[in-house]
């Protein structure tokens, strides 16, 4: 059965999302037992949960997305799937830093191939009036994903929490293996239900994909790309900073169990995150209808400057439910920027490269706010001061910088703007 069904294609990629961001987010929650059982610092942390991934997933991600915008996409996110699924049993199996380095690498390889062809088969799918609410409810799996693997980890670490391991697999390594193996079976039916848009078999063998071209677009609106890929990778910063290290802030200074932990990131995650980015879509299509001029970097800048003021309120809160309550209300804040990053490339992108884009801000939000905002969390936590101090600092840095660039983005270029 082929799908013809936009719902259903979306449904079927947003649960490939959901699986990529469970395999990608897992880590997080075990910082405590991986560090034990490896025997690693919180640098050495940081380099497994953002650089080691992001590594490959940045640099792959542009030649797999150039592959995108010249054949289908459908065999091309299969494949992806299928890479970070194995990759991630096999982190279960590591026995030491660099074997589980090289694993989570395979995890970004296999990831790189999901997000530019995604978009850019949604939007071929999908009309430029509900581009925000589909790429909206699509961003939705990367929080559903995130909470899935906080609620899942958490629980499975509080019911071996006696024994540590179940028939002799440790509950750090069982996670890895049960996170990775529902990827498999939804990529043989993505495999069997997915066909290449109608309109692209059209169009895309007419149009020019070379990478002068795509090159000479870039030149000829750098200025407004430059900033818009620089800032939302720094919104990025807040965000990945949250995910990665707020877990560990409330094993060691609020104390909590890991089953606590896992059910208030999760829930966080998955209320909170999917409420921002879908009410962010959501008034950037309807600012769009009455002809707002920068409805995408309105949510930006507001999601920029919101998010760490509210962090610094909730790990400065005597209160601990008053401080749950402000964190949550900072990852609703977080979330708001990640819609509008993907509905400007595409529709200010030609249809015929614009998968390129994408991979060119993942890239900058791997490389930036998911590799470079974590380590650097974890360099200060190491030599300068506690992740209470350093998380918020990083943060508001990443803010300010973000809000400043995409202010920049709406004085350059205004015609690339939709």
């Amino acid at each position: 059965m082929v799908l013809a069904s936009p719902r259903g294609i979306i449904a079927l990629f947003a649960s490939a999302y959901v699986l990529s961001f469970v395999d990608r987010q897992i880590l997080a929650l075990l910082v405590g037992p991986i560090k034990t059982a490896l025997l690693l610092s919180d640098f050495q942390f940081a380099l497994l949960n953002g650089l080691a991934f992001s590594l490959l997933y940045s640099i792959l991600g542009l030649p797999i997305a150039a592959l995108s915008d010249r054949i289908a996409r459908p065999p091309i996110i299969v494949a992806g799937i299928i890479i970070w699924s194995v990759a991630t049993i096999s982190c279960g199996f590591a026995q030491n830093f660099w074997q589980l380095f090289i694993c989570r690498m395979a995890v970004g390889v296999g990831e790189a191939a999901l997000v530019p062809a995604v978009y850019s088969f949604l939007a071929d799918i999908v009309t430029p009036y509900k581009l925000g609410q589909t790429l909206a409810l699509f961003s939705l799996g990367s929080f559903i994903g995130a909470g899935i693997a906080f609620l899942f980890g958490g629980m499975l670490i509080g019911l071996l929490h006696t024994t540590h391991e179940w028939h002799g697999i440790i509950a750090w390594k069982l996670c890895f293996v049960c996170v990775g193996l529902p990827g498999l079976p939804l990529a043989l039916l993505i495999a069997l239900t997915v066909r290449e848009s109608g309109r692209r078999h059209a169009s895309f063998q007419k149009e020019d994909t070379s990478s002068e071209t795509v090159w000479g677009f870039f030149r000829l609106h750098w200025k407004f790309f430059t900033c818009h890929f620089l800032g939302y990778s720094s919104t990025a910063i807040i965000l990945f900073s949250l995910l990665s290290w707020m877990p560990a802030l409330f094993l060691r200074y609020r104390h909590f169990s890991h089953q606590s932990v896992g059910e208030i990131m999760g829930l966080t995650a998955i209320f909170c995150g999917c409420a921002g980015a879908y009410v962010s879509g959501r008034l950037i299509d309807f600012l769009g209808r009455r002809n707002h001029p920068f409805p995408a970097a309105t949510m930006g800048i507001t999601g920029a400057l919101s998010a760490p003021a509210l962090l610094w309120g909730s790990i400065a809160s005597p209160n601990i439910p008053f401080g749950i309550m402000l964190f949550a209300m900072s990852f609703f804040c977080a979330a708001l920027p990640m819609p509008p990053s993907a509905i400007v490339l595409q529709q200010s992108v030609p249809k015929t490269f614009r998968s390129q884009f994408s991979a060119v801000l993942l890239f900058c939000n791997a490389l930036i706010g998911l590799s470079g905002g974590s380590m650097l969390v974890g360099y200060l936590d190491d030599h300068v001061a506690g992740v209470a101090i350093s998380l918020p600092l990083v943060t508001c840095g990443g803010g300010l910088l973000a809000a400043l660039l995409l202010y920049g983005s709406t004085r350059f270029d205004k015609k690339v703007l939709f």
